[in-house]
């Protein structure tokens, strides 16, 4: 365990910083859709726990994106900061998370909201100078639905139109990096 009375040294923050990146680069690239960016926070031989899904990453990866677009209309991930150790080429990780959904709706016709709050505990690996995830158990702490808490594309304060989530091909987010429109995704309003 990393000694909290030593100062750090710039490796050790440079490790930590890639770390975080790492986390967040996920937690980004599930609310995008975007398979490719999702995955390079992972090693391919990496497994992931998550409750429905015991197995390697990749696959899950595959699986988990139809199933996001089948069930919700948009995703929408917050990661806290992470509580790292670190040993050479490994390290460990518990990662808080906020996430909120907004689900398609159901039998009865009405949009639900999904909130939940867990935490990523990751065992990563540094491996030709990149850090990223070999095994992560995502683990939900609560959840709670709610009946959908705002009509999504009506105007707000001085007319301020919010639409849901990253889905959007024109999404700021895929504009400033350059990523390609989600895979199916329609049009959030």
């Amino acid at each position: 365990m990393d000694d909290p009375e030593q100062p750090a040294s710039l490796d050790e923050v440079r490790d930590r910083l890639a770390i975080h990146d790492c986390i967040a680069r996920q937690a980004m690239a599930n609310d995008l859709l975007d398979a490719e960016l999702w995955k390079s926070a992972f090693w391919p031989d990496a497994t992931e726990s998550h409750g429905w899904y015991e197995g390697e990453v990749y696959p899950f990866v595959d699986e988990t994106i139809p199933m996001l677009q089948a069930q919700m209309r948009a995703t929408w991930h917050q990661v806290g900061l992470p509580f790292v150790t670190l040993e050479g080429d490994q390290a460990r990780a518990v990662t808080c998370f906020f996430a909120y959904c907004r689900m398609r709706p159901g039998a009865d016709g009405a949009e639900t909201d999904l909130l939940s709050g867990g935490r990523y505990i990751d065992r990563l690996e540094k491996r030709g100078g990149r850090w990223r995830i070999a095994r992560r158990v995502s683990k939900g702490d609560w959840v709670r639905t709610d009946p959908a808490s705002f009509e999504w594309g009506r105007p707000t304060l001085n007319g301020y139109i919010p639409r849901m989530g990253m889905w959007d091909a024109d999404d700021p987010a895929r504009t400033l990096f350059g990523l390609a429109p989600a895979p199916h995704a329609e049009a959030a309003p």
